[in-house]
């Protein structure tokens, strides 16, 4: 059998983890074409969790649209109707909806040499100014008067960096109109995409359910690591899965890193899991080196605060005094930055975004 786990893009069986109810939860938003807000923390899933739901939509067709890399509302343009001329496989009637639809901008048309679909690529006069957005949204409205369809905009809190204000305000009047078309806002940088949806003063306030893709519960794991080793026809101690969920917090990326290689191994024990955690730390020591040197001191104390805590009590004066904070406003300030940048989460208690980041400081001279 080949080695079942995957940790290093979009994952589908068998390195697919359960996500049942959300897979069940997600269909059903989309069947009734309700518009979903889903974000999760970066390589959490959550591409994999879109594409396989689509993969198995029945009478729905869907569209996905990675935003990631976009820096203009050009670009915004070239995926997004990219994307969706895809949903037509013949040629001659979406040359027909885009010349009913597009008048703003001309248009190209080739057929993808790997899915054999057709495409329609934008063609935008440099500097461009006025871009027609509604004329792309018209398109996708054409395509739902014979087909229901779901479109997925994948890393949506891009937009808010180049577009601004005006431009989120013509999405949505654009998305608002559509009654045969469920959109998914997905993202991974939490404080951007919820600060759309929930901030009364933003253009896309309430206009999705709100969707946060929650944390694999272990037994989850251990029954999905159980069954793959069991197909090829080995056993693994329940105990050593857990403990490895544990390690990674329950990370799904680095539950898969792990597995991967520890799939090679002829015996499982905590003496190969500890060889195998400090490899895979080794590996990452020049992106965490980078990541350590780009803080200042206070993010830098605010960090093994947090780690030294274990999350709690961080304004206790014991604690502030122990990491060189004078005051606890200087806590609280390189705390917040440190959610902004995504090094720091809080789900209750504060945490370490990335558990094998928090285990290389944990190991590392840092703490000497």
């Amino acid at each position: 059998m080949e080695n079942p786990f995957s940790f290093s893009g979009i994952v589908d069986d068998p390195a697919f983890c359960n996500r049942k109810k959300e897979q069940a939860d997600l269909t059903r938003l989309i069947k009734s074409s309700q518009n979903v807000l889903l974000y999760s923390h970066r390589r959490f899933g959550k591409t994999s969790l879109i594409l396989k739901v689509f993969k198995q939509l029945t009478g729905i067709t869907p569209i996905y649209i990675d935003l990631y890399g976009t820096t203009s509302i050009p670009d915004f343009i070239r995926s997004a109707l990219t994307g969706i001329s895809a949903a037509e496989p013949k040629i001659k009637r979406l040359m027909q909806l885009v010349r009913e639809t597009i008048t703003g901008f001309s248009v190209n048309f080739s057929i993808d040499p790997v899915t054999g679909l057709p495409a329609a690529v934008p063609r935008l006069a440099p500097g461009q100014k006025a871009i027609p957005v509604k004329e792309v949204f018209r398109l996708a409205e054409a395509v739902s008067t014979k087909k229901k369809i779901a479109i997925a905009f994948d890393e949506f809190q891009e937009v808010a960096r180049y577009g601004g204000e005006p431009f989120e305000k013509q999405l949505r009047k654009c998305i608002q109109q559509h009654r045969n078309i469920a959109y998914v806002f997905a993202g991974s940088q939490k404080h951007l995409i919820t600060d759309m949806f929930n901030n009364a003063k933003r253009a896309f306030y309430r206009q999705a359910a709100s969707f946060p893709l929650e944390k694999i519960a272990p037994k989850a794991y251990v029954k999905w690591v159980a069954n793959l080793y069991r197909k090829d026809n080995r056993t693994i101690d329940n105990g050593l899965i857990l403990q490895i969920v544990h390690r990674c917090d329950s990370h799904p990326a680095y539950i898969q890193e792990f597995f991967h290689h520890l799939w090679d191994e002829n015996t499982v024990s905590v003496a190969v899991i500890d060889h195998l955690e400090r490899r895979i730390i080794r590996r990452r020591m020049a992106e965490f080196a980078y990541a350590w040197d780009s803080l200042t001191l206070n993010q830098r104390r605010a960090l093994k605060l947090i780690v030294f805590t274990g999350g709690k009590a961080l304004y206790a004066v014991d604690n502030l005094a122990a990491f060189g904070f004078r005051t606890p406003s200087q806590a609280t300030a390189a705390v917040e930055k440190l959610i902004e940048r995504e090094f720091v989460v809080k789900n209750g208690v504060y945490q370490l975004q990335d558990p094998i980041f928090k285990r290389w400081l944990e190991l590392s001279q840092i703490f000497s």
